[in-house]
């Protein structure tokens, strides 16, 4: 069955990550937030270097695989929902997008070794404007479009040297095209030629981080946990296709008139290192609360041939929540997880001499399903990011995160039929 979702799934994973029209996601590889975390991640403001469970699949830590019991299998697999508003001084707009998250899969071989497998999107870009102007030919548009989305298979493994101490590894390999163009074109006329310029990147790469997690018990049956993680930096190659064409618009309908141009090529992305770093204290199966922090290094992010990067700059995210059980042997109520979550990003973006910050507030709920190991993971977020001075776009978004994550004995053998 498992094997039929991702089979089914993993075409979807090649087209677009999002109908959302995001100005910001032109830059960079796009947009590259919490989207695709977990629900329960999501729903703590993206905490997650210090959270180990033996119930569900924390990838942002590879390290915290090591959680999973010794005869357990554990499989989780999300969604999200979001709603989001653009604006500025003078115009908005509203749209909506429902995809799936990830899909995650964990299980131990032997006492000291855990394994994990997974799909998931990494990056989602969608930007489209156009830019009404009059010359001595007459009126003509520019247009601007930017779609696509870069997408990871990752295997995971944990190793536990000793007590407490875990250390792991994502052995990631990233696939996806991005498509951009630039278009001159002439709506008022039937007979004159319009231009355009394709590039296509398809890109086909590996990747590697690392991930570390120690937990310090304490006299009352508290501890202390630590997490850190290491994305090292990488070069993705690319496949490129560029074309440059011209063509005439009747009814709606673009109609090819010369294929100027077309050339094939190689080329590259650097994509650049990330750090990052947690510390939570926690009451096992009572309550959980952490502060995450994470640094990029986007100022060394490089697209193709650029030599220079103008927009992108070395970023912070600061994250910290929690969750809370309040019973672990009440009722159905009091067994439930809540949690909260509030995150701070300074931007990875500069336009405009302005800094593109966001702000998210988010709180979620974990439901068990009785007579099971299977729990529903519920995650309710705002974010806000941007700004409308400085003639730039403010975006609000509502996001509604689900996950399943369900645990079920691995390789047991029945005593009695």
């Amino acid at each position: 069955m498992i094997l039929v979702v991702i089979i089914t799934t993993l075409p979807n994973f090649s087209e677009a990550q999002t109908s959302i029209s995001s100005p910001y996601s032109r830059y960079g590889i796009g947009n590259t937030d919490n989207l695709f975390n977990n629900a329960i991640q999501n729903a703590m403001g993206g905490l997650g270097y210090t959270y180990q469970r033996n119930n569900s699949v924390n990838y942002m830590n590879p390290a915290s695989y090591a959680g999973v019991d010794t005869a357990s299998l554990v499989f989780d697999i999300g969604f999200y929902s979001e709603w989001v508003n653009l604006s500025n001084k003078t115009y908005s707009s509203r749209g909506n997008n429902t995809n799936l998250s990830h899909i995650l899969l964990a299980f131990p071989i032997g006492h000291k070794f855990k394994v994990a497998f997974g799909l998931m999107p990494m990056s989602s870009i969608n930007f489209n404007t156009s830019k009404d102007s009059i010359s001595t030919i007459g009126k003509y548009r520019e247009s601007y479009l930017a779609d696509g989305g870069i997408n990871k298979i990752a295997l995971g493994l944990a190793y536990v040297p000793i007590k407490n101490l875990s250390i792991g590894a994502n052995f990631e390999y990233i696939f996806g095209n991005y498509y951009k163009s630039s278009t001159v074109s002439f709506p008022d006329s039937a007979y004159m030629y319009s231009s355009r310029v394709e590039n296509n990147y398809h890109i086909r790469a590996f990747n590697f981080n690392l991930g570390v997690q120690y937990f310090q018990p304490l006299n009352n049956g508290d501890r202390i946990g630590i997490g850190v993680v290491y994305d090292l930096p990488s070069s993705f190659p690319t496949d490129n296709i560029l074309s440059r064409y011209t063509f005439t618009t009747r009814a709606g309908l673009e109609y090819l008139q010369d294929s100027i141009f077309k050339e094939n090529s190689e080329g590259e992305i650097k994509y650049p290192s990330t750090i990052g770093g947690g510390v939570s204290y926690e009451r096992p199966n009572k309550f959980f609360v952490g502060i995450d922090g994470k640094y990029t290094n986007w100022s060394n992010f490089k697209f193709q041939s650029d030599y220079i990067n103008t927009n992108l700059v070395d970023n912070l995210k600061i994250s910290f929540g929690g969750e809370w059980k309040p019973d672990e042997y009440g009722n159905y109520f009091q067994k439930s997880i809540y949690r909260f979550g509030f995150s701070f990003d300074n931007g990875m973006l500069e336009l405009n001499n302005t800094r593109i910050q966001q702000l998210g507030v988010s709180l979620g709920i974990g439901l068990p399903i009785k007579k099971s190991n299977t729990i529903i993971n519920l995650s309710f977020e705002y974010l806000k990011r941007g700004t409308t001075n400085n003639n730039l776009i403010n975006e609000d978004y509502f996001r509604l995160g689900l996950s399943f994550s369900a645990k079920d004995v691995w390789f047991f053998k029945r005593k009695y039929q």
